[in-house]
Formats: C-alpha cells, sequence, structure tokens
C-alpha cells in the first residue's frame, strides 16, 4: 500500500472527539492523534450546543469533507468509533446510542466493583 494513498492517511490521522456537558450545553473538542499512538491536546473546541444532537450535526458538517469516522469519548469515556455520515442522517439516534454507551461505560467499573450475590441457603 502506497503512502500516498488518501484512505491510509485517514485511517492513521482518525480524529478524536470529546464530548462534554457543562452548564446545559454540549462542547466538543477534537484531538489529532499522531502516529505511534501519541495523542495531543484539544486542538479546536467549540460549545454551547442545546442538544448532543446539535453538537454532533456541527462535528459532522466540519469533518465530513477529510474524515469519514472518528473515535468518541463522552465525559471521559471510551464510547467507540462512528461514521460521519451517521452523525449527518441521523444525529439525534447517534446521539441516543451514545449516551446509551456512557451510561454502560459508568455501570461497568460498579459492577466489578460489588460482591457477587450471595444465595441464603437455608439452616
Amino acid at each position: 500500500m502506497s503512502s500516498t494513498n488518501p484512505t491510509h492517511a485517514q485511517r492513521c490521522t482518525q480524529p478524536v472527539v470529546e464530548l462534554r456537558q457543562e452548564a446545559g450545553a454540549f462542547t466538543y473538542g477534537i484531538r489529532a492523534p499522531r502516529a505511534r499512538g501519541v495523542v495531543p491536546p484539544v486542538s479546536f473546541i467549540e460549545g454551547g450546543f442545546s442538544s448532543l444532537s446539535a453538537c454532533l450535526l456541527h462535528v459532522a458538517r466540519g469533518l465530513a469533507g477529510n474524515f469519514p469516522r472518528i473515535y468518541v469519548r463522552f465525559e471521559d469515556a471510551c464510547v467507540g468509533e462512528q461514521d460521519i455520515v451517521d452523525l449527518q442522517a441521523r444525529p439525534e439516534h447517534v446521539a441516543g446510542l451514545l449516551e446509551a454507551r456512557l451510561r454502560a461505560a459508568r455501570a461497568a467499573p460498579q459492577a466489578s466493583h460489588q460482591a457477587p450475590a450471595v444465595e441464603s441457603l437455608p439452616v
């Protein structure tokens, strides 16, 4: 595969979008990972969106011409990858998926720290 292949270049530089809710509004930041997994600080921040779906649509409009997919972190939790096309076509649906993944990510550590349920044995 040639290093000038644009698909290869896009895959290697797939951005990380960091989503947050602050004071009732949604904000996103973009990180552009470099070679060898080095992740620099957020290089772009945009905020003030009234809903997660509006925030995702703005992300899609900004990145659509350059990237087919993004990695997504939501409130510091990794919640997977998303196709830009889905963000554009169904932002409300994607917002629901990301919120569900965030709830699952937050519940997973709690479940692993809970003691297993013990069944009472008859005396």
